[in-house]
């Protein structure tokens, strides 16, 4: 999801988000692109995205280049990949469970009409291979190429319809609200799906690409949907051989996927892709080191300078939508008070935060939402300023009572940035403890509104601002989850909000994402922290891997030059 820390949703909402954010506590973005890459009249396929082929994929050492391709680049197919990660999935269901430990492993196994492109900033032709719309851009009208799950069965519309209509569903979809302008959803043909919005939506085209979409078998979910989750059948690139939970997942290809590589047979290239889970930081380095992987996953910033300069290592440090912040509850004393929460921000030294925890990686933050296509610049930064947080907690009922900071048990960044704001803070006259939780009870607590303050940071699953700047920042939002459970009401920034969304001209929409990022973070909704990176190392030798600004990876054109 956002990414959204995990999030288990079981038949009630409530419970799947209370484990909603389990990955957003373990690990729950940035550079902004120059426009919104979302068609809005008519798409066909990116040039590099090659059309299918009539015939089912052979062995790669069969395979023979398809009809009207002509082969570019010299890539090598076959081989293993293993990737360590901090974090492990906890569903292949795109609709249950939507951590990012799962959302970037079912990227890789399901599809939707619109995906990412190769950046994650703009969009590009999935399941659809063009679309239309309508002169008063009420109605978008898909055209779906010929696509075949990993079982052998085509993808149809209605698989699509029923996927997108449980991802609408408030009562089964915390993230209903990216579908909140949706009027109907209508299989038109096998290969033609309708979708008629009840009033302009800008941000359609990047909903659609959202992880709880994910196109699903209708029948064979409906046969087993409990099952789903453990043995899951897409479109995507690869399907599950295994999944072990606590220990891996791993991949293979689907010998039906329909993208062409650059030598002009099936994507993927490699043959097997094991996922393992390793949380301990230094056990994922010592991994890589040894060769026992050859990528890791959330390579601690400590250990960016040093892997920067390794012989044959590569450190990729990649923009993505994420902000490290602190959550606030608004809902309880003394943060009802907007002048004490803007004294924590006054008292706050960010670039202390940014230079020890996060070792001068990534940017001090204007905003209350990820860096993102239309994030302002221009928006005044609260200083580092402790007697302007005097000054204004003075004006407040702040009674001296000991606020908690909370994190996660054994998150050893987080902590170190607690410990910075409890000193910070003291200095200014604010009494505070850090309270350590393990991660399920303390976003339990935090979705039931029994917290005060809680360090961690939100990633976005798509390219546009309108997810999570809703998702953050409007209370009343579809989905009931009270504006990501600060508890945070502004009218002004609701009404701000659906304006941009229902405004189509790119222009205006960034003024009011522009007004509604300034008054949200004038309101003291939060302390942001870092507009920070992704950081991944990986053996040379291992070509074409590279995360995208959602935060995932595309591992399909991964190959090994070994």
């Amino acid at each position: 999801m956002l990414d959204l820390p995990g999030r288990t949703r079981g038949r009630h909402l409530l419970t799947l988000m209370a484990m909603l954010a389990i990955a957003l506590l373990v690990a729950v973005a940035c550079a902004p692109a120059a426009e919104v890459a979302a068609p809005t009249e008519e798409a066909t396929p990116a040039a590099e995205v090659a059309a299918p082929t009539e015939a089912e994929a052979t062995p790669a050492e069969e395979a023979v280049p398809a009809e009207g391709c002509t082969p570019s680049g010299g890539v090598k197919r076959g081989g293993e990949l293993v990737m360590a990660r901090l974090e492990e999935p906890l569903s292949m269901d795109p609709i249950l469970i939507t951590d990012n430990g799962s959302i970037y492993i079912q990227e890789q196994v399901f599809e939707t009409l619109v995906v990412p492109d190769e950046t994650g900033a703009g969009l590009e032709p999935g399941l659809a291979e063009s679309w239309d719309v309508s002169d008063d851009g009420l109605v978008y009208t898909f055209h779906m190429r010929d696509s075949t799950f990993s079982n052998g069965d085509p993808v149809t519309a209605e698989d699509v319809v029923f996927s997108l209509e449980r991802a609408a569903d408030p009562g089964q979809s915390g993230y209903a609200f990216a579908y909140q302008a949706i009027k109907s959803i209508v299989a038109l043909d096998e290969k033609t799906v309708e979708v008629t919005l009840a009033q302009p939506y800008a941000p359609l085209l990047s909903s659609i690409s959202l992880f709880t979409g994910l196109t699903v078998p209708k029948d064979i979910y409906e046969a087993d949907p409990e099952g789903f989750g453990n043995t899951p059948i897409g479109s995507g690139p690869f399907m599950v051989e295994e999944y072990a939970r606590g220990d891996r997942v791993v991949l293979v290809p689907n010998p039906h996927y329909w993208k062409l590589g650059a030598d002009c047979q099936p994507l993927p290239y490699l043959e097997k892709i094991s996922v393992l889970y390793v949380p301990e930081a230094n056990s994922r380095v010592l991994g890589l080191r040894n060769g026992d992987f050859q990528v890791i996953d959330n390579v601690p910033f400590s250990e960016g300078a040093t892997m920067e300069v390794e012989e044959g290592i590569v450190l990729e440090v990649a923009p993505i939508y994420k902000l490290d912040y602190l959550y606030i509850n608004h809902s309880k004393e003394p943060f009802t008070e907007k002048n004490f929460n803007l004294a924590l921000n006054y008292a706050t030294d960010r670039q202390a935060i940014l230079d020890a925890v996060f070792f001068h990686y990534g940017e001090l933050p204007n905003g209350f939402w990820p860096k993102m296509n239309f994030h302002d610049p221009d928006v005044p930064m609260i200083a580092y300023d402790p007697a302007k947080a005097r000054e204004l907690l003075a004006d407040t009922a702040y009674d001296g009572r000991t606020i908690e900071i909370l994190v996660s048990a054994g998150d050893a960044p987080r902590k170190q940035t607690a410990t910075i704001l409890q000193q910070n803070w003291a200095e200014v006259g604010i009494k505070s403890e850090i309270v350590e939780m393990d991660v399920g009870t303390a976003w339990e607590n935090t979705v039931a509104g029994d917290y005060d303050v809680l360090v961690s940071y939100i990633t976005s699953d798509i390219n546009d601002d309108d997810e999570l700047a809703t998702f953050q920042g409007d209370f009343w939002a579809a989905g009931d989850t009270q504006a990501f459970f600060s508890r945070y009401q502004s009218q002004e920034v609701t009404d701000l909000l659906k304006k941009a969304r229902e405004t189509l001209d790119p222009a205006e929409r960034a003024g009011y994402y522009s007004q509604a990022q300034e008054a949200a973070y004038w309101d003291g909704y939060s302390v942001p922290f870092n507009y920070s990176p992704a950081i991944t190392a990986r053996w040379d030798y291992v070509k074409d891997f590279r995360t995208i600004t959602t935060a995932w990876w595309w591992l399909e054109k991964v190959w090994l030059d070994k």
